[in-house]
């Protein structure tokens, strides 16, 4: 119970870009959960919104090797990647991602998400007209994500 508080707090620190908090929060988890998924994804999200690219990377691979059922790794992975300028390896990181992330429109999605967030309003159209094509059905869950207001203000 008391991992969820702080995870639940954590976010709450992320979306008012309050990243020193948001660590704190994080860190008050026991170290034996600190290697479950959701603290790891946690963690990645806030490495993202430091801009901490190489350290979301390489957690994000851990996360991808502990958690392989665990899509969401492969989104964040990806997206640190391509903000290393490492374009190539981000692709094959996307294309070696489970077919049915592809099928569904996720990873297009959560990519216009941390575009969004991190201010690349240009990027994360791109990336929602993508998810959207996939899948239409995205669109409704797009209006109302606070990650993707930027998009529609």
């Amino acid at each position: 119970m008391e991992t969820q508080r702080a995870l639940n707090a954590a976010d709450g620190y992320l979306y008012f870009n309050l990243l020193d908090e948001a660590l704190e929060e994080l860190g008050v988890i026991p170290d034996s959960e600190q290697k479950d998924s959701p603290v790891m994804l946690a963690r990645i999200r806030l490495l993202l919104h430091k801009k901490e690219w190489r350290s979301a990377e390489l957690l994000s691979a851990q996360g991808t090797g502990l958690h392989p059922d665990e899509g969401e790794f492969t989104v964040q992975r990806a997206f640190a990647l391509h903000k290393l300028d490492r374009d190539e390896k981000a692709e094959q990181v996307i294309l070696a991602a489970p077919d049915w992330i592809r099928r569904t429109g996720i990873l297009h999605y959560n990519l216009a998400c941390y575009e969004a967030r991190l201010g690349d309003i240009s990027t994360a159209r791109q990336c929602i007209d993508t998810a959207i094509q996939i899948n239409a059905g995205i669109k409704k869950s797009a209006r109302v994500d606070p990650d993707l207001q930027s998009l529609w203000n």
